[in-house]
């Protein structure tokens, strides 16, 4: 009996050892080829391409006394997306703007331009948090603050990723 019953156990783990190994070999294809198009002459998926990082001109404009600064060098890339790190600076060198002060004008005008607001776990309304610890969409990109606040003359940076789920 104990020998069928560790038979059964190594076929169980041989089998599942080769299902693993197989899965990790295979490349999940969810759509068609990159530049391939689909039956009908659409392209599938018509958001942004989650390797590709949102430019920071989908803030729109930035506040009155306010500047966005990204480089190319502020994008960082995961296998699965891209997210673009977004300063956000006074543009009067004399007038002092804290960090917390130039994410809440942000958030404000994104707010006017009709953006949403993701509250995070256990908040029930927009009031019960600081804006700084909500995510803004407009749909296609979201923005979060990254900003380290805690810091003697932080920069505000601001978060861009796409929307869309990442790819698998």
């Amino acid at each position: 009996m104990f020998i069928l019953a560790g038979v059964v156990i190594v076929g169980l783990v041989v089998s599942g050892g080769i299902g693993l190994v197989r899965s990790l070999s295979t490349v999940a294809q969810t759509g068609p080829v990159p530049g391939q198009e689909e039956p009908g002459g659409g392209r599938q998926g018509e958001g942004a391409d989650p390797l590709e990082a949102p430019e920071a001109g989908a803030l729109g404009q930035p506040p009155n006394g306010l500047e966005y600064s990204s480089q190319e060098d502020d994008i960082e890339c995961n296998p699965a997306e891209c997210v673009r790190l977004v300063s956000v600076m006074s543009t009067d060198e004399d007038t002092d703007v804290s960090s917390d002060e130039a994410v809440e004008s942000v958030y404000a005008q994104l707010l006017e331009q009709d953006w949403g607001q993701l509250l995070p776990e256990g908040a029930e309304e927009p009031s019960d948090v600081p804006r700084s610890e909500t995510i803004m969409t407009d749909g296609d990109v979201m923005v979060a603050d990254a900003t380290e606040h805690d810091s003697d003359g932080a920069v505000a940076v601001l978060m861009l990723g796409n929307a869309n789920p990442p790819a698998n």
